[in-house]
């Protein structure tokens, strides 16, 4: 992985970890956890719709490198909301 491909993917982990504790509201390990599951998310998203024929809607191309924005932003808020609802606070 080239390093603009890993900043954009740091990048758009950044912004899907931040929209996934919105959307959840809650996140057990705060934002260090969030923005690492989103990161983990952003790199599986391609992957997965690679493997499923799932076209990419928008690349974006930056030095005749493609970057798949849309299923690296699905993939990363997905896994952000899957841990944070798997990991809601208990009540004692």
């Amino acid at each position: 992985m080239a390093t603009v491909e890993f900043g954009l993917l740091l990048a758009v982990a950044a912004v899907s970890a931040a929209i996934g504790q919105f959307l959840t509201g809650y996140s057990r390990g705060g934002c260090p956890v969030s923005f690492v599951s989103a990161a983990i998310g952003a790199y599986l998203g391609p992957l997965i719709a690679e493997r499923m024929g799932w076209a990419e809607p928008f690349l974006l191309t930056l030095a005749e490198i493609e970057f798949p924005v849309i299923t690296s932003a699905a993939g990363a808020l997905a896994l952000v909301i899957l841990v944070n609802l798997l990991t809601k606070k208990r009540k004692f």
